[in-house]
């Protein structure tokens, strides 16, 4: 009773963000459009659902299998396949709010930041989209938010638990998509957050390198699940349709750089509004409080961001979804 005297504010607040978020996400839900690539997933799902031979159906389009699991998982509970995945998305949505949430929270210290963060992806208008699509997008945001969170957990912490969990974050991430690869490729940055003004301040480095080397190590055993399908190559092929292998690009290391980085910033700021980009700059550069942890979340952005300009082949809008609520 005490606990919820002294937060009934912030309670009650949440409990309203939840309620906009469910009326926002499932308010004629079943009335969108289909979209061809939803058409296909659902399609995956449900034959996954009845033959266990075909569990890595859609490694056979080169695309990671864990949002097929989760709608087939749903489509016990709903008839409608296409309504099952994209309450998937729905579900993925409120857990990057609460993500969103703690990460606030843990990153600043302050519970009315981590509240205020989830409200804003409630009415960001890219979640808004894609939390009600049987896209695979909602569901990378999920763990590219966690991801996040468990990593500065870690590097405050140095617990053991922190980093078995975070592993799982990031096993779910990259079993998702390639993009949860990030997760891996930003964890260094989390040193910024490191306390280095302990006198043990070496140990704690090695405690955390040895804690960061078991993630890794996990991670990729949870990614290796996919070896069990003979379809497990596809991946790789797929992904030189979207991105440059390094021995291609490097014959030509900028000579689309500028037109993708054209495009993904159309997107940017068509998405998030250059009132809201100028808001982000202000929060940054006016106020110098919590440099480092600023520092962090626009690292976290900016460098996707920048590499996906470097050395994407194919763009769409989507590519961006999981690295801009965390800016």
């Amino acid at each position: 009773m005490d606990f919820l005297k002294k937060y009934r504010f912030e309670i009650g607040f949440f409990a309203l963000i939840t309620i906009l978020f469910f009326f926002s996400r499932l308010y004629k839900i079943d009335t969108l459009p289909l979209f061809t690539d939803e058409a296909i997933y659902v399609r995956w799902s449900q034959i996954a659902r009845y033959d266990a031979n075909w569990r890595f159906i859609s490694l056979t389009d080169g695309k990671q299998p864990s949002f097929v699991w989760l709608t087939m998982t749903m489509m016990r509970f709903f008839n409608d396949p296409l309504l099952a995945g994209r309450l998937v998305s729905v579900f993925a949505g409120f857990a990057t709010t609460i993500g969103l949430f703690f990460l606030g929270r843990e990153i600043f210290k302050n519970r009315w930041i981590g509240l205020i963060a989830s409200f804003l992806y409630v009415i960001f208008p890219m979640s808004l989209v894609y939390d009600r699509m049987a896209l695979y997008d909602s569901l990378v945001g999920t763990f590219a938010v966690w991801g996040l969170f468990f990593a500065i957990l870690l590097s405050r912490t140095l617990r053991l638990d922190v980093a078995l969990v975070l592993s799982m974050v990031i096993g779910g991430g990259v079993l998702t998509k390639t993009s949860g690869f990030f997760n891996i490729y930003l964890l260094p940055f989390t040193l910024l957050l490191f306390n280095w003004t302990k006198k043990d301040k070496t140990l704690r480095l090695l405690r955390w390198v040895g804690l960061v080397i078991i993630v890794i190590f996990l991670a990729y055993a949870y990614y290796s699940l996919q070896r069990l399908s003979p379809f497990y190559h596809i991946i790789g092929e797929k992904n030189t349709v979207f991105i440059y292998p390094l021995h291609d690009w490097i014959t030509h290391p900028f000579e689309f750089f500028y037109g993708n980085l054209q495009g993904v910033w159309d997107w940017f700021i068509t998405y998030v509004t250059w009132p809201g980009f100028l808001l982000m700059l202000c929060a940054f550069l006016v106020d110098r409080k919590n440099f480092w942890e600023k520092l962090l979340l626009v690292t976290w952005f900016i460098l996707p961001f920048v590499a996906l300009a470097l050395f994407a082949r194919l763009l769409y809008p989507r590519f961006i979804f999981f690295m801009i609520f965390k800016f």
